[in-house]
């Protein structure tokens, strides 16, 4: 069956302008992390419609790191959509890596391909971080979005992770505050929405609650561990980098976890 389209996952880059930046979690710097994927992906023998990134796409909410994330994800041969992670400053982001004038804020929009309509939510509400929060003026144009008259395919791009996964460091430390106003409006589309994509977790997983997917992907830096009852932030330091590549047919969501060296 002919896809609609295909497009590349990625997210949490932490690119910072020092290029020994690693901390305690990676034994390769975060740099090394985003030159190598860059490379990966360039290297694909497939064209993606483009690449989604979910955010965390700077080290740390500091401006000057967007001119290295420019010059390192600007390599990239597709086009790029880019979310806001709670390790990003959303203006800075649009000012410098997407060199737009105007920045909007909360960084939220929605674009279409190939009759598959995308829409990029901001998940760095008022809540001390890392948690996430998605603010009432968001969820009001999301369900709008998802109570619309509209037959098309939907996806749903956000940073956070919104659901419970019965691992306490992720479900009390890191997840999205307001999660079940979230799900509740995406539900009016669940017939037509193809997946919620998301970040902020470094790792792969998948969570199906009402016919609704939610699925994340590793992170090009760093890896966790997250075991049932772990209550601590715990590197996985032996995992291997990585990206998701998401096909979408008309009856159909596919997606493939790609891992790679540095």
């Amino acid at each position: 069956m002919q896809p609609l389209l295909r497009f590349v996952h990625i997210s949490d880059t932490h690119i910072s302008p020092d290029p020994d930046y690693h901390r305690k979690w990676s034994a390769h710097s975060a740099q090394e992390g985003a030159r190598a994927l860059v490379r990966e992906l360039n290297a694909l023998p497939f064209t993606p419609d483009f690449v989604l990134h979910t955010g965390d796409v700077a080290y740390d909410p500091v401006p000057d790191a967007y001119e290295t994330c420019r010059d390192i994800l600007g390599e990239i041969r597709y086009p790029v959509y880019y979310l806001a992670g709670n390790h990003d400053d959303p203006a800075a982001l649009q000012r410098v890596l997407l060199q737009r004038e105007d920045d909007v804020l909360p960084f939220h929009y929605t674009f279409e391909v190939n009759g598959v309509v995308f829409a990029c939510v901001d998940s760095n509400g008022p809540v001390e971080p890392p948690r996430g929060y998605v603010s009432d003026a968001q969820l009001t144009w999301l369900e709008g979005i998802c109570r619309a008259n509209d037959k098309r395919p939907m996806v749903v791009a956000v940073h956070h992770n919104a659901l419970p996964v019965d691992v306490p460091w992720l479900d009390e430390y890191m997840p999205m505050t307001n999660a079940e106003d979230f799900h509740a409006a995406l539900l009016p589309a669940r017939g037509r929405l193809r997946g919620v994509f998301h970040g902020h977790v470094h790792q792969n997983t998948e969570t199906l609650r009402d016919g609704i997917l939610y699925s994340s992907v590793l992170s090009s830096w760093c890896q966790f561990h997250a075991w049932p009852g772990m209550t601590h932030t715990t590197a996985d330091t032996g995992a291997e980098p990585g990206y998701n590549i998401v096909t979408l047919t008309p009856d159909q969501t596919f997606i493939r976890r790609c891992r790679f060296a540095v």
